[in-house]
């Protein structure tokens, strides 16, 4: 009973923080600093209370460490704004916080051998001009068509997440990307559409990013028309997995646990040991990379990092294999643009 109380207790203190954007209130990389003036920053900076945020998405991990306000006068006023975990608002892919739960979105609920496709438009059936409600319509009567033909088989509605695009100095105007559960045949997912033949459509492959480098592909930060800055997906998707801890121990199971802030100085002094405090904390995972930011303004620090969760040696070499010929007759494509390979992060 007592420690549930002390439980109550440490939730109620939480509550009192308050929910804003630190990754635009740490937004200069500490890579641009030399070691003088991060010093000078800690003789200024004061003592705080530090949040390790841990976000599971599929086989990828993050972990965010930011600091904590009750107050939002006591944020940089570059973050002073809501933002919330998970929140269905998130729909504005002009906001970054909206492209990285679109990214975290499609690892958790996609994998290997779904499907991947960039759906375009034939003179004939182009629509007007910035008339995105024309688009979108499009896509809710081919995804009603891709269920119809799932019921005949006695499969489940699709799951999938989809963006829409127009630039009107492009060669083709309109498309759509969309991501899309692989439990009907590619054939059948290509030729309900009916608005071209030159379109892109292969099966997922996951690489060491899993499938962030297709997520940020489809949401990449661009100008968007009104309503372009929407993303959709079926309903029951899962969301990321999100956990917020304030303390750890220096190895998983072992020693004392100590404040996220008794870490914070040793990472941002030298950004080697980064590593070495995640493989600490997760043995579980592999080190992808990190980075450092701060703001002037009160010269406190957002750490950022991404892992990726182990494999045995069997799956490790099966998977390079396979990325030897990461096409393997999987892809068809009729024209349409083409997105990065697979998982892979460069940008489109």
């Amino acid at each position: 009973m007592e420690r549930k109380g002390q439980e109550r207790k440490r939730k109620k203190r939480g509550m009192q923080f308050i929910p804003y954007d630190y990754e635009a209130a740490y937004n200069k990389t500490i890579a641009d600093l030399n070691e003088w003036f991060v010093e000078q920053m800690f003789s200024h900076g004061k003592k705080m209370v530090y949040a390790l945020k841990e976000i599971t998405a599929g086989e990828q991990f993050e972990i965010e460490i930011y600091p904590q306000f009750r107050k939002m006068d006591d944020v940089p006023k570059e973050g002073q704004r809501v933002v919330k975990d998970n929140s269905k608002a998130q729909k504005n892919l002009n906001d970054k916080n909206a492209r990285k739960y679109v990214e975290r979105l499609i690892n958790q609920n996609f994998g290997d051998r779904d499907i991947w496709m960039t759906l375009t438009y034939d003179d004939d059936h182009l629509p007007p001009d910035g008339d995105i409600d024309a688009a979108i319509k499009n896509m809710q009567n081919y995804i009603r068509r891709v269920n119809y033909q799932r019921k005949k088989r006695g499969l489940p509605n699709a799951k999938y997440v989809y963006v829409t695009e127009y630039n009107e100095g492009a060669e083709i105007r309109w498309h759509h990307h969309i991501v899309m559960d692989g439990a009907l045949d590619m054939d059948v997912v290509e030729g309900c559409w009916n608005q071209s033949s030159r379109n892109e459509v292969r099966r997922l492959q996951k690489d060491e990013n899993g499938l962030t480098g297709m997520s940020r592909y489809m949401v990449k930060e661009k100008k968007r028309i009104k309503s372009e800055k929407r993303w959709n997906s079926s309903q029951g998707l899962q969301d990321p997995n999100i956990k917020v801890v304030h303390s750890k121990q220096p190895e998983k199971g072992k020693g004392s646990y100590k404040p996220i802030g008794k870490y914070v100085d040793g990472m941002v002094k030298n950004q080697d040991t980064i590593r070495e405090v995640l493989a600490g904390w997760y043995p579980e995972f592999d080190f992808t990379d990190a980075g450092v930011y701060y703001n002037d303004f009160n010269f406190m620090f957002y750490i950022h990092a991404r892992m990726r969760r182990k494999k045995d040696n069997e799956k490790e070499t099966e998977g390079k294999e396979t990325k030897a010929n990461p096409d393997d007759g999987s892809v068809r494509d009729g024209g349409g643009g083409r997105p990065p390979a697979h998982g892979s992060s460069g940008e489109g």
